[in-house]
């Protein structure tokens, strides 16, 4: 594979402290050499990709994206739902648990690490369930799930209205050290909500 020189771009990079116009050189998947300025000299050899006007920087990370497979295919899959992320830019998407069946067990989640391995086009790391198929009465096995990869939990778009079971799993989720990504809301006050109370909703 020959080296590709992206010239002209706007480079930025938070983690490194660079913000300006210049060039970039890969090679062999790595950046090689990095130059300000539009206009740097190609190596014999070597592709070039124009990016004036362009932002070049380090992929973006989707913490909470839908892919829907399995179950819901319809909506999304593994393979659609990457290409998506990788056109704008993301290189890697946390998939939610919002599956059927969702990701409560080891099966599920080795399931969609193969898909994603061998369909998918960026990298993808899966969510798994606080509950046991997200209804928030039994734990999920949180420590099979995170030696499946897990790398949090979430019922994701169902909160856990029981909270002595979201006390459970929060101790687990600090000794297994993974996060636990809420979804919070209490459906008892909100149910058939649509604004805020205050004077304009009344």
């Amino acid at each position: 594979m020959k080296p590709l020189l992206i010239q002209g771009g706007h480079i930025i990079d938070p983690s490194q402290g660079i913000n300006e116009i210049g060039s970039l050189l890969i090679t062999e998947g790595k950046i090689s050499w990095l130059g300000k300025g539009e206009i740097a000299s190609p190596q014999p050899d070597c592709d070039i990709l124009h990016a004036q006007g362009l932002i070049v920087c380090p992929g973006f990370v989707d913490l909470h994206c839908h892919l829907r497979q399995p179950g819901f295919e319809d909506k999304e899959t593994i393979a659609t739902g990457s290409q998506a992320a990788a056109r704008g830019g993301f290189t890697t998407i946390c998939c939610m648990p919002n599956t059927s069946p969702p990701l409560d067990s080891r099966a599920t989640v080795d399931y969609v690490k193969s898909t994603a391995a061998s369909e998918g086009v960026v990298r993808i790391l899966p969510i798994g369930c606080i509950s046991k198929g997200r209804k928030g009465e039994e734990l999920a096995p949180m420590s099979e799930l995170a030696s499946a990869g897990v790398i949090a939990y979430s019922d994701d778009g169902k909160p856990v209205l029981n909270s002595n079971l979201m006390r459970q799993a929060l101790d687990y989720s600090r000794v297994l050290g993974l996060p636990i990504i809420d979804h919070s809301e209490d459906t008892l006050l909100t149910e058939g909500g649509l604004m805020n109370e205050g004077i304009i909703s009344t």
